[in-house]
């Protein structure tokens, strides 16, 4: 089971269960204990500010109550409000007497309109210089029948967008309680509430107190950024606060906006409103820093000490693994000239000589393997340049050129003079590597010696990079390409078709492309390895394994064919040849 795990992490882990757990779920029991002590405590403490902020909140709203009291209960009011008197001069001038006697005794300084309304929400009387809209007007007259027998606060936004509070009353018949005739309102200041009070109250950092109405609406608040009139952002916490409501829980934990806070809230059932404290448990918690404090340093101190012992035991063990390992990959990825430096007499420098003792023998055999190939390919070579005598095969090569040219038959002429120079290529020339002007040439001869026997069934066309054309390639890998193309390319119905012959850089890579659009093969079961379909024992398998050999087993031959539509052959060398990893020739 332990074996699945690095040596490394196995030490790491067995200091850490030994030395910082224990500590560390020791302070979290302390800690955990010590937070609890703290919430409930500030709880308390919150609810019995929330009573005090209560009071005074009731406190100042006693002066609007007592003038909306003075308009619903004034006689002018109750008797000419049902009558729906016309606005005469004389009517008009009572009007404003009663009123003014009623002001001459109270008008609050926050009190920024004044508005007395019928049962048909025609306006009455109005003083101020903040107005509000019809829907405003409906919703402040809804809340105060929803609110009946007491007052109704609602939150407005005037016209002028200015934050309020309608306090409003039913007016009553004289003489019939029962008989609601219009309605009373002030419209208070929001600063009466969220400036002069909840502002002015710190619970602590983060804190916040608001006004909610028994709908979730926010009707005033500690923190400008809270908007007013409107449901609280995190909707779940009027539904948190009636759960607790109903279990009789004034204080309790909970989660608002995705933070854990401490809530502690006081229902005014005659407002119909709630005042909520919300209280950070990041503030509640910043009373045991000193404890995490003192916690951190000393598992600080274990955790230093354990690297320290950790890093003395990776020196001695986990160190020259590593060190093992990185060599490993490197002889993976055919990396044979380095070796691991360890001359300690424990266990990993014995296993250390030992590695280095057998690489060296690894890259004694790859060199000697490879000193057999080229000579195998020398010897491949030789033996195709002594099968037939140089001397005598051009001397009768060129003796039928100069017939077919006499006798007029030059199709023959060039017949004989590309075959002569594609032999003399082969049997002279014994350099193993050409340049890529000198293999094109040597394919130009090879196509027309193909177009004869295949009387024209195919065109050829070229598109080179004339900056490539001196590059070094190994001899004869196009040939066989070429003869795939025309095996593979030409139709049974003698449709004639086009070889495209393709040289271009890419990067640091040369391209070189030999495509046909002639009837194509099934790659997944047709291979060019046919004795009768190589040049000279030189087959397509071949040319992949030479170039593979040359310059390594990223590059090669690629081979894309699709029945019907042609085949592309693609043969990707570096562009610097010096830089192969085969050897030289």
């Amino acid at each position: 089971m332990l074996r699945k795990f690095k040596i490394q992490h196995r030490l790491i882990g067995t200091f850490l269960i030994v030395s910082v757990l224990p500590i560390f779920f020791l302070g979290y029991y302390a800690y955990h204990l010590y937070s609890e002590s703290i919430s409930d405590k500030l709880s308390k403490s919150t609810y019995q500010a929330l009573t005090l902020i209560n009071i005074n909140l009731l406190a100042e709203l006693q002066n609007y109550q007592y003038l909306i009291g003075s308009i619903s209960t004034n006689e002018f009011v109750q008797e000419n409000l049902s009558k729906r008197i016309t606005e005469q001069e004389d009517q008009e001038n009572a009007k404003e007497a009663a009123m003014d006697t009623i002001f001459r005794t109270i008008f609050p300084s926050h009190a920024v309109n004044v508005s007395i309304f019928d049962t048909d929400h025609k306006l009455f009387y109005e003083l101020g210089f903040e107005t509000i809209n019809n829907q405003a007007l409906d919703k402040a007259m809804s809340d105060v029948d929803t609110n009946t027998p007491y007052d109704g606060l609602t939150y407005v936004k005037t016209i002028r967008s200015y934050d309020t509070l309608a306090l409003g009353r039913k007016i009553h018949a004289v003489n019939d309680s029962s008989t609601q005739i219009g309605y009373a309102f002030v419209f208070i200041s929001d600063d009466l509430f969220s400036k002069n009070i909840l502002s002015t109250v710190d619970l602590g950092t983060g804190s916040k107190l608001m006004i909610m109405g028994r709908d979730g609406t926010v009707l005033s608040a500690s923190d400008k950024e809270i908007p007013l009139g409107t449901p609280y952002t995190d909707a779940e916490l009027i539904h948190q606060i009636k759960e607790q409501q109903e279990r009789g829980s004034r204080s309790f934990s909970g989660q608002v906006n995705n933070t854990d806070q401490q809530i502690s809230y006081i229902y005014n059932e005659q407002m119909g409103w709630y005042l909520i404290s919300m209280m950070p448990f990041s503030y509640i918690n910043s009373e045991t820093s000193k404890i995490t404090t003192s916690m951190t340093v000393i598992i600080g101190l274990i955790v230093i000490c354990c690297i320290v012992i950790i890093s003395i035991m990776n020196k001695s063990i986990v160190r020259p693994i590593k060190g093992i390992i990185t060599f490993s990959n490197q002889i993976s990825n055919g990396e044979f000239s380095n070796r691991i430096q360890d001359d300690h007499e424990d266990e990993m420098g014995v296993l250390s000589r030992k590695m280095n003792s057998m690489v060296g023998k690894i890259e004694h055999l790859m060199h000697t393997q490879k000193l057999d190939q080229k000579r195998k390919r020398e010897l491949e070579l030789q033996m195709l340049q002594s099968q037939i005598n140089p001397h005598f095969l051009f001397n009768t090569l060129n003796t039928l050129r100069w017939l077919a040219i006499i006798n007029q038959v030059p199709v023959l002429s060039n017949g004989i003079t590309s075959l002569s120079e594609l032999l003399r290529s082969t049997i002279l020339d014994s350099n193993e590597e050409i340049t890529i002007e000198q293999e094109l040439l040597n394919l130009s001869n090879y196509f027309e010696i193909q177009k004869i026997r295949y009387a024209d069934s195919f065109q050829v066309e070229y598109a080179i990079n004339d900056e490539l054309l001196h590059c070094p390639i190994p001899k004869f890998i196009l040939q066989p390409v070429a003869e795939n193309a025309i095996i593979h390319g030409l139709s049974e119905h003698g449709r004639s078709i086009k070889i495209t012959i393709k040289v271009q850089r890419k990067d640091q890579f040369i391209h070189i492309e030999i495509t046909d659009d002639g009837k194509g093969f099934d790659t997944n079961t047709s291979k060019s390895s046919d004795n009768n379909k190589k040049l000279s024992g030189i087959g397509i398998t071949n040319v992949d394994e030479r170039i593979k050999l040359y310059y390594g087993e990223e590059y090669g031959l690629f081979i894309t064919s699709v029945i019907g539509e042609g085949t592309c052959c693609t043969i990707i060398i570096p562009y610097e040849s010096q830089l192969r990893q085969g050897g030289q020739s």
